[in-house]
């Protein structure tokens, strides 16, 4: 264990961080959910390009002023990411997994950033763009989110792995966080099927391929900061 415990800055650190998390999924209700119309999901799949573009113009400022909420949602995952890298680095003898779990994180933040980019590209030109640009802009932001599920299964099993592995008493976080973040992993596979259907269950606007998944993704961003704040509890300031 790394001698973190009697570090005030560290414990500090700890609670901007899960703040961090609980802020994403806050701004990215606003964002993507009242204002945004990614979730619940203002297009489909199998609709045309010209209706993308009829329902893009219609409700074109509350989707850019929604897009600018996401960006900023997105972007925190990178700090709740740092703060669980911290506190399960403390506990790893050797810190491989905690190094997997930066570059997932890392890695996961960039594409959960261009999911926002996508959906801002999308209304950009919409009323001079030809209407498959911002029908492939629209299917780009939900492949994504959704088609990317293997980067954040990697994290969330780095993020499992080493909670197992520790000896009772010494776990970064309690073992019920362990299998919370496999159960995550689970339930993001569907999205991968996106890429076979374009309507149903499977498509990207449907209860498997999207709903399942990103009910998992915010509710495992919101579990998760609850715990790293409630970690940083269990650290002593000198």
């Amino acid at each position: 264990m790394l001698q973190s415990n009697n570090d005030p800055l560290f414990k500090r650190t700890l609670v901007i961080c899960g703040w961090s998390g609980l802020l994403a999924v806050i701004f990215f209700v606003i964002g993507g959910s009242v204002l945004g119309g990614m979730i619940p999901p203002l297009f489909s799949a199998d609709e045309s390009a010209l209706e993308f573009v009829r329902k893009a113009t219609e409700n074109l400022f509350q989707i850019r002023v929604g897009t600018v909420f996401m960006i900023i949602a997105l972007t925190f995952l990178g700090p709740m990411g740092a703060g669980i890298f911290l506190q399960t680095r403390r506990f790893e003898r050797t810190a491989g997994l905690s190094y997997v779990q930066l570059m997932m994180a890392g890695l996961g933040t960039i594409i959960a950033i261009l999911v926002g980019f996508s959906w801002a590209m999308m209304v950009y030109r919409v009323d001079a763009a030809h209407a498959i640009n911002v029908q492939m802009f629209a299917d780009l932001a939900y492949f994504l989110a959704l088609f990317s599920a293997p980067v954040f299964c990697s994290w969330c099993v780095a993020i499992a792995l080493p909670i197992l592995f520790a000896e009772e008493g010494r776990e970064p976080f309690p073992r019920w966080v362990a299998y919370l973040n496999i159960w995550a992993a689970v339930l993001y596979v569907p999205g991968q099927l996106i890429l076979f259907f374009k309507d149903g269950l499977f498509a990207w606007h449907g209860i498997v391929a999207m709903w399942i998944p990103y009910i998992a993704f915010f509710l495992w961003i919101l579990i998760s900061s609850l715990t790293l704040l409630q970690a940083a509890k269990k650290v002593q300031p000198e």
